[in-house]
C-alpha cells in the first residue's frame, strides 16, 4: 500500500463482545458449546476453555487476535503497552462500536469525505429484547477473562474521546444528528418497512444475513422496497448487503468472475 494509506478498525467493550461472540460463534468455538448458558460462561469461563483449539479463539481476547497482536502475560504490563501502542502506531484511527455514529464523524472529517460517503446501516443486529443485559458482576468477570482486550479497549476509547473532544462536543452533536436524519430518510426510501427484519423474512439470498446455529436469536438484515428504479436499487442494495456476501462482490470485483453488481 501507499506511504500515505490511511488505515481504521474498529473495537467493542470486551464484556458485550463475547455476549456476541457467544451467541454468533456458539457452534464453532468449543469454550461456547460446553457451557450451557452464557450465564454459566461468564460466572467461570475458565471451566470451559481450553487453548489451542480450533475456534477458541473466538472465546478470549477477540480484540487481540484480530489485531494480530503477539500473546503476551495480562500481568506483564511493558509488554501490553508496547501491543498497545504499535496498534495506534499502524491505525489512524481505531472507531468504537458503542458510539459508531460519532465515530463515523469523525472518520469523515479525518479522510474529507462528503456526507454520503458514510451513510450506512448496522449490520448483524438481533431484535429487541433478544440480546440478554449483562448483570455488574458479569461485565466485570468477562473484562477480567479478556484481560488483553481490556486493556487495548481502555487505551483506545481515550484515545477516541481525546479526538472527539478536539472535534467540539456542540459540533459533533449536530453532525450526528443530521447523519441520523440521513439515515432515517434512506431507510424509508429503500427498505421494506422502514427498517430492519429478521433474517428468515428476507427472501432474496443476496440481502440475508448468515443465521448462527444452535437456535440463537434471528439476525437482522434489510429487504430492499419494491420498484426502485435500477440506480437508486443499486444504491441501497449496496447499503443492505451483509458483509460476507459483500465480501464475494469485492473477491468477483477483485480477482473477475462476475460483474461486481450488489442488485
Amino acid at each position: 500500500m501507499p506511504n500515505d494509506s490511511f488505515y481504521f478498525s474498529i473495537v467493542r467493550d470486551p464484556a458485550t463482545l463475547a455476549e456476541s461472540a457467544f451467541a454468533y460463534y456458539r457452534a464453532v468455538a468449543p469454550a461456547f458449546r460446553r457451557a450451557p448458558s452464557l450465564a454459566s460462561f461468564a460466572a467461570s469461563p475458565g471451566r470451559f476453555y481450553q487453548p489451542g483449539l480450533r475456534g477458541n479463539h473466538y472465546a478470549r481476547n477477540l480484540l487481540w487476535f484480530d489485531f494480530g497482536l503477539p500473546p503476551v502475560a495480562p500481568g506483564d504490563r511493558q509488554a501490553v503497552a508496547e501491543a498497545v501502542a504499535e496498534v495506534e502506531r499502524a491505525f489512524a484511527m481505531v472507531l468504537l462500536a458503542e458510539h459508531f455514529d460519532e465515530s463515523l464523524v469523525l472518520l469523515r472529517e479525518a479522510l474529507c469525505w462528503p456526507e454520503e460517503a458514510v451513510a450506512s446501516f448496522p449490520h448483524n443486529g438481533r431484535p429487541r429484547g433478544a440480546v440478554p443485559r449483562l448483570s455488574p458482576g458479569q461485565l466485570a468477570r468477562l473484562r477480567a477473562w479478556n484481560a488483553l482486550d481490556w486493556a487495548l479497549y481502555g487505551h483506545l476509547n481515550r484515545s477516541f474521546w481525546r479526538r472527539a473532544a478536539a472535534f467540539g462536543p456542540a459540533r459533533m452533536a449536530a453532525e450526528v444528528a443530521r447523519l441520523r436524519r440521513r439515515r432515517e430518510a434512506l431507510a424509508r426510501r429503500c427498505f421494506r418497512g422502514g427498517g430492519p427484519l429478521p433474517g428468515p423474512a428476507i427472501a432474496d439470498g443476496r440481502l440475508r444475513p448468515f443465521q448462527p446455529a444452535r437456535g440463537g436469536a434471528a439476525i437482522l438484515g434489510y429487504a430492499l422496497k419494491a420498484g426502485l428504479e435500477a440506480g437508486e436499487r443499486e444504491a441501497c442494495a449496496r447499503m443492505a448487503t451483509p458483509e460476507l456476501q459483500y465480501k464475494d462482490i469485492l473477491d468477483r470485483r477483485q480477482f473477475g468472475g462476475g460483474n461486481g453488481s450488489a442488485g
